[in-house]
């Protein structure tokens, strides 16, 4: 039986074929996009309730790092459903080819793969298993994953035997006789399941993979006896790498890494008061910016903008990194015209930040808002912090938590992130400060024929109006402005 889509859609090619579908790769003509097509062959199937049960389940998953459902069809007809395509090589493809990768770029991947599987399995979605070709690398290291999300109740021991199945496979893909192999390929060891008193789990895959990418992206410092930690200040690694062979090197990794974090505080502490504790805001029902209650997952949001301090750090962690790694936390959407994530005259910002004094007017600290930054300079900033940018929705909710009326934060002038507006919750600088970027277009609600566009929230120093209620839309990811900032979301925190 030969598949007509509609016409909005036009197959390039077969991609494969099952027992009961057919994938295709075709393009989205009213958009201009690829993307994926799967096509339940019989619609009369005795499989079509099964198919449609599975893919409403796959479209229910919000997660970035996850291939998204765009569209599903369903008639007398026709039954199939499109999605994301994702771009770049698999890691199988990778493995075929003898492909190897850096520790870095494998701790990072390791981690990215840790943080999906936690979200699927902290909500028991069930998913088909995960293998080397179901996880994507484009040209600049962004990682993404197949949708495998099906319907039906998750099995308890889906994330061990995806866990040994990447454990066995990626060691092929690990480049040898560099800093990191050894950690690297460790922990794959206890992921392959190869030794059985050790079963590892995602969490503790994420938080070793963290250990080891923040170890090899960050130099080791020399400390004295004067400056080192106190005990207990640092919480060491699972006991358990005493029992593996070459763990004694992790654990040095680790150690160091440690060490070096805690001088790195110690310096800030010199310089700045600012607390950056996420705050949590629960899951639940929470006032929409447009005035309708929407429902959000539980998330935690950072009490204040990004400080220029803070944006100085990512920097010149970027610059410690080889330069054909600089670009790992760049969105796969970014231009190759786009080479720094510096803002435009960082040096004179900066110079003026160290000493204190005035620039363009405005009295320069370390925990001012870094601003003059665009969509793609915020991303990656979260990317390396492991986080994200809030949507709309999120940032509101916080704005909004006890706090009944908006209107009572009152903009403030330019600032240190904690001289600004706080409402009840300790969130600032919702009112005043900069404006911020967020994660996803949204539509105009003056608009709302129009197209979805990038939305700014929050008002500044600059344009007070509306306080905490101000909203603007771009199409331009790369505006960057004086009274531009934004702030950073997580899904989970490090343990």
């Amino acid at each position: 039986m030969s598949f007509l889509p509609p016409s909005d859609y036009t197959l390039t090619k077969l991609l494969g074929e099952n027992k009961d579908t057919n994938i295709w790769l075709a393009e989205q003509v009213s958009v201009r996009r690829n993307v994926v097509l799967v096509q339940l062959r019989d619609p009369e199937s005795a499989q079509r309730d099964d198919f449609i049960a599975a893919v409403r389940a796959k479209a229910a998953v919000d997660h970035p790092l996850i291939a998204s459902v765009y569209e599903a069809i369903n008639d007398a007809r026709l039954c199939f459903f499109s999605r994301e395509w994702l771009p770049g090589e698999n890691l199988a493809e990778k493995i075929e080819r003898r492909c190897t990768l850096k520790p870095a770029v494998m701790a990072h991947i390791l981690k990215r793969i840790a943080e999906a599987n936690m979200y699927l399995e902290d909500r028991g979605i069930a998913t088909e298993p995960l293998h080397a070709c179901d996880i994507y690398l484009n040209e600049q290291n962004v990682l993404r994953l197949e949708n495998l999300v099906t319907s039906g109740t998750r099995s308890q021991k889906s994330s061990e035997k995806d866990i040994e199945e990447l454990g066995k496979m990626l060691p092929a893909l690990v480049e040898s006789g560099v800093t990191g192999t050894t950690r690297i390929l460790t922990l794959l060891h206890w992921m392959s399941g190869a030794d059985p008193e050790h079963v590892m789990h995602w969490r503790e895959i994420r938080q070793y993979a963290d250990h080891i990418d923040q170890q090899l992206a960050t130099p080791v410092v020399t400390m004295n006896s004067s400056t080192r930690p106190k005990p207990g200040v640092v919480k060491p690694p699972d006991p358990r790498f005493k029992y593996v062979i070459g763990a004694a090197v992790l654990l040095a990794g680790v150690a160091a890494m440690a060490i070096a974090n805690k001088t790195m505080q110690r310096k800030t502490k010199a310089v700045s008061v600012v607390s950056t504790e996420p705050i949590l805001v629960k899951v639940g029902t929470h006032p929409g910016p447009d005035g309708i209650d929407v429902p959000l997952r539980q998330f935690w949001l950072s009490p204040h903008e990004v400080t220029i301090g803070e944006y100085q750090q990512f920097l010149k962690a970027l610059a410690l990194l080889p330069a054909d790694q600089r670009t790992v936390y760049d969105h796969e959407d970014q231009t190759a015209s786009k080479k720094s994530h510096a803002p435009e005259q960082w040096d004179e910002i900066t110079a003026a930040t160290e000493a204190r004094q005035l620039w363009k007017s405005r009295k320069m600290s370390p925990d001012c808002p870094v601003s003059g930054v665009d969509w793609w300079d915020a991303y990656a900033y979260c990317e390396w912090k492991r986080g994200r940018l809030p949507t709309q929705e999120e940032w509101h909710a916080a704005m909004r938590l006890q706090t009944e009326n908006p209107r009572v934060l009152k903009p403030g002038v330019w600032g240190d992130v904690q001289s600004l507006d706080c409402n009840k919750a300790g969130f600032f600088g919702m009112a005043g400060g900069v404006s911020e970027w967020t994660r996803k277009p949204a539509g105009n609600p003056s608009n709302p024929l129009g197209a979805r566009e990038w939305v700014l929230i929050g008002a500044s120093y600059a344009r007070p109006e509306n306080g905490a209620l101000a909203r603007e839309w771009t199409m331009n990811r790369d505006l960057k402005r004086e009274d531009l900032g934004f702030r950073i979301a997580y899904d989970h925190l490090s343990e």
